[in-house]
């Protein structure tokens, strides 16, 4: 590298290829362009080295180049939402801005951006971007930060500006838990196509995509149970993507009683051992997503239950099986969780509940003291105690 003069300042130059190449320009003096050759010379010998040209890489240009590789090591369902996340917002609000002038306050921006959306700015109540829930702002901001992070690893830049973003709270979502009564209203509204499935996410607390997954050859009516070894999801246009369960404890074989055993029995007549299970109202296609987004909020509304995902069917569950002191080992292997410490932090509040009620057990199985108050001074008049009022009778 070398120093000339470039116009009124100074210049760095290279040879690279055989071509003059300028490095850096707009030195105000030859002495300041010479420190930024040291500068740079002392990074190339520790391995540092920070191409300056190399930060004029727009960010949509390199998200293009990282995508096909990082995508490569994804499941389809998550290749799917993190795509959507660099179009719809990445790619959108960032994608025509050099990789070099990106900087903290621009991505606290952004992030903002996202929650706040954009209103039209002559028709009220019109957006021209919608705002985004503070979960799906930490997502985006999320996958931004993971591919700048592989640009700091390509040298283009020296550190990750989303590495200090101020973040919005995200508020959890309450969970549902129906009651027997309103389980029984919720079946009785349900149409007797779509009966089964709801009778079986309510009674063996299997996930959305594990249920709609589920294959004739994996069902035993007899036995009452079912394996579980894979999952559904919706794919792009609709077509279903279908992946191993969530994690490898989620690979599991459930068990049902017999009322279940009931309902799905005629869904097995005359079906192959591939089939699923269960099928959109024509009996041939995969459930679509029409029945969370418009068959199920109908059924709800004829229950007069208000407002219940699908996943709280799986919460009640949960809730009816430590409501009735099942131990919270059998509970997470029943509900394929990582480990038992997903099921306790989930579901670890309900447990105080059960909590009295074994306290409550032990009390009715040990002897009420006699004489007095346990631990104070009494009379005892024989019998069983668990504490001696006077230590030297014994």
């Amino acid at each position: 590298m070398w120093v000339e003069r470039h116009g009124p300042g100074w210049r760095i130059r290279e040879q690279v290829g055989g071509r003059k190449v300028t490095i850096e320009s707009g030195y105000p003096n030859k002495t300041a362009a010479k420190a930024a050759v040291a500068r740079m010379s002392t990074d190339r010998a520790r391995g540092e080295y920070i191409d300056p040209k190399a930060g004029q890489i727009l960010l949509g240009v390199w998200i293009d180049a990282w995508w096909p590789s990082y995508a490569s090591t994804l499941k389809p369902t998550t290749q799917r939402t993190e795509g959507s996340r660099i179009r719809n917002h990445i790619l959108r609000l960032l994608g025509h801005i050099p990789l070099g002038e990106l900087d903290t306050l621009t991505i606290q921006r952004f992030v903002w951006q996202l929650v706040a959306g954009e209103k039209h700015p002559t028709e009220p109540g019109r957006w021209l971007r919608r705002p985004v829930a503070p979960k799906t702002a930490r997502n985006v901001h999320a996958i931004l930060h993971k591919l700048l992070d592989a640009a700091v690893a390509q040298r283009l830049i020296r550190v990750n500006p989303a590495g200090s973003t101020g973040l919005p709270k995200v508020r959890r979502q309450e969970m549902r838990f129906l009651t027997t009564p309103e389980i029984e209203r919720l079946l009785a509204a349900c149409p007797d196509h779509w009966r089964p499935l709801v009778l079986l996410l309510v009674a063996t607390g299997l996930r959305y995509g594990e249920a709609t997954a589920l294959r004739v050859g994996r069902v035993d009516v007899l036995a009452g149970r079912l394996e579980v070894v894979e999952a559904m999801h919706d794919g792009i246009g609709g077509v279903p993507i279908f992946t191993d369960p969530k994690s490898e404890r989620s690979r599991r074989t459930v068990t049902f009683p017999p009322v279940v055993g009931h309902a799905l029995a005629p869904l097995l007549v005359d079906r192959q051992h591939d089939d699923l299970l269960f099928t959109d109202l024509d009996g041939k296609r995969p459930v679509t997503r029409n029945f969370r987004q418009r068959v199920w909020p109908r059924i709800l509304a004829e229950a007069g239950l208000g407002r219940v995902r699908l996943h709280d069917l799986r919460h009640t569950h949960v809730a009816h099986l430590i409501s009735a002191g099942r131990p919270l080992t059998a509970i997470s292997r029943r509900m394929g969780h990582a480990s038992i410490s997903v099921t306790s932090d989930v579901y670890g509040h309900l447990l105080t509940e059960v909590d009295e009620g074994i306290l409550t057990a032990v009390a009715g199985m040990l002897p009420a003291p006699r004489g007095g108050i346990v631990g104070g001074v009494g009379t005892e008049q024989g019998g069983d105690r668990l504490i001696s009022p006077d230590p030297t009778s014994r």
